[in-house]
């Protein structure tokens, strides 16, 4: 919506309404509703961007390099590409910086070191091989 505060100064000023309408580009229905008195002075729509951000936030959360489209799919987005393509633009850097944060993360526990057996494993009526992990305690994993 156009300058509210400037429709109703103009009026103030002994503008038409069809005056004002043709001044500021708007339709003359558009002038009526800015000098409403229950109309607000900021007309802001609001944006079907921000009533989806959790949700792309969680999408970019797991999968930061996901693409548009799939983030559309995901999320069922209802609007235009080019409003979800500026939300996820917006979004990604924080996502990637926590993917990088992870990566550089140290893992947690140790892993020992062993020695791997290979012997035959009969699954029905075929013989295949099987894995044995064998050291110190008899186990690999996160001491």
């Amino acid at each position: 919506m156009r300058d509210r505060r400037r429709i109703r100064s103009d009026r103030a000023a002994g503008g038409t309404i069809r005056g004002i309408a043709r001044a500021t580009g708007a339709s003359r229905n558009a002038v009526r509703r800015a000098l409403d008195p229950d109309a607000h002075l900021d007309f802001t729509r609001p944006s079907m961007a921000e009533e989806y951000t959790p949700a792309v936030r969680d999408v970019l959360a797991d999968y930061p390099r996901i693409s548009v489209n799939q983030v559309a799919e995901i999320i069922e987005w209802p609007g235009a590409r080019r409003t979800l393509s500026d939300l996820v633009a917006q979004l990604r850097p924080a996502a990637l910086e926590r993917e990088r944060e992870d990566l550089n993360r140290p893992a947690l526990g140790t892993v020992r070191a062993g020695t791997i057996r290979f012997g035959p494993m009969t699954v029905g009526r075929m013989t295949v091989g099987s894995i044995h992990g064998v050291g110190e305690d008899d186990q690999l994993g996160p001491a």
